[in-house]
């Protein structure tokens, strides 16, 4: 016959082994961002905006237009507006080049994501933002299918 204690370990180490094996699985899940993120693990705005410009320096169009929304509206730095094909197009036809984000907030809007930064291009020739650089703003939409951009203004920051 067993004892009380010896019952009680059979009973308990079990137990532990499953808590221990949930603690385990919760640890995993918050080693924080992915360290080569992608559109399908993408964790927030910022990423999302970063993967964008990433994709239209690499000229990945695949990647880029559908994630522009339909209704899409943007302001590029000399006051210009596009609708989701001029936008298209725009980048399409700039030259690629390395860039930067700095300064990056993300506001919730409701359902949608505010993202505000300031943006460093350096394209092939020389071609650059000013020293400066440009303001930045965009609007994410989460829709069913993930999240899109539908409005995207950028201006010249002046000293």
């Amino acid at each position: 016959m067993l004892s009380s204690c010896e019952t009680k370990f059979r009973f308990f180490l079990p137990l532990c082994f499953f808590v221990s094996f949930v603690v385990c699985l919760l640890l995993a899940g918050c080693a924080g961002e992915p360290k080569h993120p992608s559109w399908t693990i993408s964790t927030g705005a910022e990423q999302h905006e970063r993967l964008m410009w990433k994709a239209i320096q690499e000229k990945d169009w695949p990647s880029v237009e559908p994630r522009i929304s339909a209704t899409f509206v943007g302001v590029i730095a000399d006051g210009q507006m596009f609708d989701r094909a001029g936008w298209l197009q725009y980048w399409k036809s700039a030259p690629a080049g390395v860039f930067s984000l700095g300064e990056v907030q993300v506001q919730p809007e409701g359902p949608d994501m505010k993202v505000t930064y300031i943006l460093q291009m350096q394209g092939p020739g020389n071609t650059a933002t000013p020293a400066t650089g440009l303001r930045v703003v965009s609007v994410w939409q989460q829709l069913k299918r993930g999240w899109i951009l539908s409005a995207t203004s950028i201006t010249p920051i002046l000293k």
